[in-house]
Order: C-alpha cells, then sequence, then structure tokens
C-alpha cells in the first residue's frame, strides 16, 4: 500500500487544478509538459531518474512496494475477448480494448497489488503525428484489401503505456569450439581422361577455447501477454537513459495496460535473450571464417530488475477472424504493422501477367512468321 506522502501525492496527480484556469492538466505528448487544454498553461516535468534503480530479482516480492491502480485515479478493465487488463481514467464509461479492438470489456474485480513502476518515459509522439503515420501506413502497399482503410479506422488508435522488465546479471562462460579457415589448394583430376589442374577449396580446422566475463544490462522483456517480444522488437530500441522516475501525473488521461508477465517469467524471457548475447560474443572470441562444435557453459549472478512502463501507440483491427496489430513506438516514431494479404488483387495480378507474357510470346511469333523478324 502507498505511504501517507506517496497516497498525498497520487491524490493530487489526479486532481491536478490548473492553477491559472482551475481546469483539469493532462500530459501533453506535443508539449513534453503537462498542460492545460482550456487557456495553454504549460509546466515543466521532472526528468530526474534518482529512483531509477535495480532491485534484488531474488527479493522482489519482499523488498518492492506495491500500488494500486484506483488510487492513481484509473479502472482496471479486463477485456472478455483477449484477456488483456488495462487502466483507463475513472471516468471513462465506453471503453475499447486496444490489443484486439474489442468493445466487450467489463470492470476488473480483484486486488489490485502490482509491483510499483520506478521509471516511466512519456509519450513523445503526439495523436497527431500518429494519426499521420498510421495515416500513410494504411494506405501504403496495393496487395491489401481495398476495404482496409474503412476497417482500421484512426479512432480505434489508442495511445497506451505497456509495462516492462528490464534484466541485469553478470555472466561467467566457459566456451570450447574449432574455427575453420578456407584455403585452396592445387589439385590434378583427370577430365574425360585428361588430367587437368583444379583448385579444390578446402576448411582447416583449429580447435580453441577460452573464458567470456561479461555484464549484461538492462535486458528488456515486454511484461505484456497480449504483445509478443518478437512482435515488440519490430519497434525498439527505447532510448532507456531517457527513463524518467515514475511520475502519476505523466499518465492522466492516458491508458495504462496491468502486467501480465510476472517478474520471474519475465526473466526466464530475458535469460533466452542474454544466452543468444553470450553466444554471440562467445563466437567472436572463437572467431575463424567458419565454426562449428562450439559449447558454452555459463553461469549467471547478481539478477537484478526494475519495472518500468513505455508508451506505444497501437491499433488492432479484425479482417477473416484474425487480428492484426499496428504499432508505434511512442517515444521514437518506429512504425510496425501488420496487414491482410488480398490474394483477389495477387492473383489478378499473376493472371494478368501471364496474359501479356503469353501476348508477347504470340507477337513474337507471329512476327517471325511473317517473316518480319528472322530467326
Amino acid at each position: 500500500m502507498a505511504t501517507m506522502d506517496e497516497a498525498t501525492v497520487i491524490e493530487n496527480a489526479y486532481q491536478l487544478p490548473c492553477p491559472s484556469c482551475g481546469s483539469q492538466l493532462r500530459y501533453s505528448a506535443e508539449e513534453k509538459k503537462i498542460s492545460c487544454g482550456h487557456c495553454g498553461y504549460l509546466e515543466d516535468i521532472d526528468d530526474c531518474n534518482d529512483k531509477v534503480v535495480e532491485k534484488s530479482l531474488a527479493d522482489a516480492v519482499n523488498q518492492v512496494s506495491s500500488y494500486i491502480p484506483e488510487d492513481l485515479g484509473k479502472k482496471v478493465f479486463d477485456c472478455d475477448n483477449c484477456g488483456s487488463k488495462f487502466m483507463v481514467e475513472a471516468d471513462r464509461i465506453k471503453v475499447n480494448c486496444g490489443f484486439c479492438g474489442s468493445r466487450n470489456v467489463n470492470v476488473e474485480a480483484y486486488d489490485h497489488k502490482l509491483i510499483q513502476p520506478i521509471g516511466i518515459i512519456p509519450f513523445y509522439i503526439s495523436r497527431r503525428e500518429a494519426e499521420k503515420r498510421f495515416v500513410r501506413w494504411i494506405n501504403k502497399g496495393f496487395f491489401h484489401p481495398s476495404k482496409l482503410k474503412r476497417m482500421a479506422a484512426i479512432e480505434d488508435l489508442h495511445g497506451i503505456y505497456i509495462p516492462f522488465w528490464t534484466y541485469d546479471a553478470q555472466s561467467e562462460s566457459q566456451w570450447s569450439g574449432e574455427a575453420g579457415h578456407y584455403h585452396t589448394r592445387t589439385m590434378r583430376v583427370a577430365v574425360n581422361g585428361k588430367m587437368q589442374t583444379q583448385q579444390v577449396q578446402e576448411i582447416r580446422w583449429q580447435r580453441r577455447s577460452g573464458h567470456l566475463s561479461h555484464f549484461l544490462d538492462d535486458v528488456l522483456v515486454v511484461a505484456s501477454a497480449q504483445l509478443e517480444q518478437t512482435h515488440m522488437r519490430r519497434i525498439l530500441p527505447y532510448r532507456l537513459e531517457e527513463v524518467v522516475n515514475f511520475d502519476p501525473r505523466l499518465m492522466i488521461g492516458w491508458e495504462a495496460e496491468v502486467y501480465s508477465v510476472e517478474v520471474d517469467e519475465g526473466y526466464q524471457k530475458a535469460e533466452v535473450v542474454m544466452d543468444q548475447i553470450i553466444r554471440q560474443m562467445c563466437s567472436a572470441q572463437l572467431g575463424g571464417e567458419t565454426q562449428r562444435n562450439l559449447h558454452i557453459r555459463s553461469q549467471k549472478t547478481k539478477q537484478t530488475f526494475k519495472h518500468i512502463i513505455l508508451p506505444i501507440w497501437l491499433a488492432s483491427y479484425t479482417y477473416q477472424d484474425k487480428v492484426y496489430h499496428f504499432t508505434i513506438n511512442g517515444q521514437t516514431g518506429k512504425v510496425h504493422g501488420q496487414k491482410p494479404k488480398s490474394w483477389i488483387k495477387i492473383i489478378a495480378t499473376i493472371i494478368i501477367a501471364v496474359l501479356l507474357f503469353a501476348a508477347f510470346m504470340y507477337g513474337v511469333y507471329y512476327l517471325r512468321e511473317s517473316g518480319v523478324l528472322k530467326q
């Protein structure tokens, strides 16, 4: 539970009146400031990051304080269609799920004691800029259904804070393998009964072993079960050096997903990424032009984590009972989207291409038969 001082900050954040006109303040991605949409008042955000520190993974449950979304002036909604849980402003009545586009959402009734986020990157890409990028993307490409533009309407574009875990670990690895080097050897071989000289490429293998000591820093794992890690990689990286202390004021007016991947489950995913990094580095130490039998024994210690929330613009739409996602990195503006293919257009294009090729070949045949085009 939040302390008295924290509760006061949260209450004041939700009840954040404009000192100029008394209207509700909220964070503006266009201005990169706390702003008043009524009178134009602007207030700088706190860009300190002194509280963005690593926490022991082993002591995560005992040492990390919890918070309750309702204390932020938020309601937690549960989507009956895809199962995602996300926070919106407490006064919102109609809610669309940003992950699957469903309107079948209900207020979730459970004890919202969650690991406190300690860092946040506020939205740098405004809704206006996100809409421009969405329109450019949805109109791009010929081999997609023509009605796609109507199905993925701009009003279904959601600005959502997505939960992430970052993990650190010290790794010590012993590796061994064989590095191969190409070389050519001149040989005399028989070709059609005659001896000829040929250059033959061979590989000279060299056995090697070594030790790699490496600190794995800020391995990023999405804590949402609705957005796949592989999908999120398409809009990475985030500039994590710009993470600032978690400030509930930055969430006013924005949706935010509640994490559904627990901290220990997230570390299992991070460890897969860590092992890939270690393998790449050991492979670089092994060297050679080609390799084989690379074996690695790794030990990781001093595992730590941080819980941070990062900005994403997300649109979901359904085509023929399949959900497609469009995402924009809310900090950098990097875009990734999925679109269905229009097989009618693809098949029609193939048929036209075949007909044009057949007409061309017939024209060549006709000109040759008539003597205009010589063989």
